[in-house]
């Protein structure tokens, strides 16, 4: 059988059968890390909000994306809406260069060693009785790297290093992130996130990103995005500075961001509407933003945004 591979990545990615759920603990990652991604897709699929946003999408392209889906579990007998819980991806160093993924749901991984054997220039090795597997990915033209940790455990990385270092963090080989660490948020999310990023040293993560040089002498980031309720959409990012001079930076970089979001109010007017809720403050070395949308509030953008697309040109005046 012949797979794409981006197709067999993704497939292999999801793939799940029963076994039990492994706990997200901060002690599974190592001393070194410096930023933690999180996305909860129990959390996504449960929100009411979530599924609304989700009808929105044309029809066609979700019947599309349904029967994709349907495809994959009869091929592999995954359901990929209830098996896969939560995605992290941790890194030490420059988040542009990608850290490591930790998948956490229910896996097979002997029938997922099999698909993988497939891709190619496929091969395995031993680590401390743990098998890494290596295979060519032709989509983005890397070597792809995964070990199953442990039972409702997959990790997953473009580079052997920190595969091997997440291995030897989860075996007590190497030192973990205590119990007190300033990443700590990240394992205590709060009720309704969906999304959120933490992290800490900011210096050391954003590299020579020039979109991101105000958050370089930022000592912490927190980002979480998530549905408290039923009927609310909520954004919220906070950034603590070294002292309050790098502080109005980052808060007038922010406000740059949103006065240039809604200087386009012709052409995207309901983007510069939403950008006009953002809410920045800065107190001290301390910068906040907030955002806030209703289901109502919601759908009146994207009521409005589809009229916008469909409506008949404007007529031009053809007078001489």
């Amino acid at each position: 059988m012949t797979m794409k591979p981006a197709f067999a990545f993704t497939a292999a990615l999801m793939v799940a059968c029963a076994c039990r759920l492994h706990a997200i603990e901060a002690r599974d990652f190592s001393a070194q890390t410096h930023w933690v991604l999180m996305l909860d897709l129990k959390a996504v699929q449960a929100s009411p909000l979530f599924s609304f946003v989700r009808d929105q999408i044309d029809a066609d392209k979700r019947q599309e994306a349904e029967r994709k889906l349907a495809a994959i579990e009869a091929m592999f007998g995954v359901n990929l809406k209830k098996d896969i819980d939560h995605i992290v991806i941790a890194g030490d160093g420059d988040a542009s260069k990608g850290g490591v993924a930790y998948i956490y749901g229910r896996f097979d991984a002997q029938r997922l060693t099999t698909i993988l054997a497939g891709a190619d220039d496929y091969s395995t090795s031993n680590y401390h009785g743990t098998v890494i597997q290596r295979w060519h990915d032709k989509a983005d033209k890397k070597t792809k790297h995964a070990a199953f940790a442990k039972p409702g455990l997959a990790l997953f990385s473009d580079q052997a290093g920190p595969l091997v270092k997440a291995l030897d963090v989860l075996a007590a080989r190497r030192p973990s992130l205590p119990a007190n660490t300033p990443l700590r948020a990240a394992f205590t999310p709060s009720p309704g996130d969906v999304l959120t990023l933490h992290a800490s040293d900011l210096a050391d993560i954003v590299g020579t990103q020039p979109t991101a040089q105000a958050l370089r002498q930022a000592k912490s980031l927190s980002l979480r995005i998530g549905t408290p309720n039923a009927e609310t959409l909520k954004t919220a990012l906070a950034v603590t500075a070294t002292d309050e001079q790098t502080a109005q930076q980052v808060y007038q970089a922010l406000m740059g961001l949103r006065a240039l979001a809604m200087l386009r109010a012709a052409e995207e007017p309901e983007a510069a509407g939403l950008a006009s809720q953002i809410g920045i403050t800065c107190e001290g070395s301390a910068v906040r933003m907030d955002f806030g949308i209703t289901k109502a509030q919601l759908q009146t953008v994207l009521q409005n945004r589809k009229e916008r697309l469909t409506a008949p040109p404007a007529p031009t005046d053809n007078a001489l």
